[in-house]
């Protein structure tokens, strides 16, 4: 079945001062529709993958922190912030109905920090038709030593199965790295994604890619 295509009202960008709330999430003129969706599903995912929610409250906030600050990651992410303001990051996000923050083991360690997002919630909703329940990723792989093992990849196409799974009713789960970035770009792809187009979202220019419900159904 079909989502519920988002029919927006004019919307306005909710710009914290702090990092207590992700600056991409529209908060006004949402649609029925978009608002019934509700926050993003936590996937369960098989091994050798672990994927749970983020403890703002644990040890998680010092950890992202750490890869935050790695110049692999922070060339991209640009949030080279001290765990106590992670901390409050994670807070803000899971306050929210848009995002939620999540950290990925492989065979019990951890390997990854992710956001799982609505797109039609998301400054990203605004370049492309979205749909009340498509969803949306953001991955940082943390260790160096895990870079360019195909972690990646695996981690994607585990989690897009995963997304499909928790919610019947959303069609694509979308991407959107720095168009620069051609690392992520080529993990996306070698992942299922496709490229959907470019666009300017204001605090980067990004490749929108997608992943089709029944295209990566097929080939997992």
């Amino acid at each position: 079945m079909a989502p519920d295509r988002d029919i927006r009202r004019p919307a306005q960008l909710d710009r914290p001062a702090d990092a207590a709330a992700s600056f991409r999430e529209v908060r006004d003129g949402l649609s029925d529709a978009v608002i019934a969706a509700g926050p993003p599903p936590v996937p369960v995912l098989g091994p050798p993958w672990q994927l749970r929610q983020a403890d703002p409250d644990s040890g998680d906030p010092a950890l992202i922190a750490e890869w935050m600050s790695l110049p692999h990651v922070d060339r991209f992410w640009d949030q080279a912030w001290p765990a106590g303001r992670w901390a409050a990051a994670l807070r803000g996000q899971l306050a929210g109905e848009c995002t939620r923050p999540c950290v990925a083991s492989y065979e019990g360690i951890p390997l990854a920090y992710l956001e799982l997002y609505r797109t039609a919630r998301d400054v990203v909703g605004r370049h492309y038709p979205a749909h009340a329940h498509d969803l949306g990723v953001h991955i940082a792989i943390g260790p160096p030593d895990d870079i360019g093992r195909g972690h990646g990849r695996a981690l994607v196409r585990a989690v897009v199965a995963g997304l499909f799974a928790a919610d019947r009713r959303c069609a694509r789960v979308l991407a959107d790295p720095d168009a620069t970035h051609a690392v992520a770009r080529r993990m996306f792809t070698a992942a299922g994604f496709s490229l959907m187009q470019e666009s300017d979202l204001g605090h980067k220019r990004a490749a929108l890619l997608v992943a089709d419900r029944h295209p990566v159904l097929r080939s997992t």
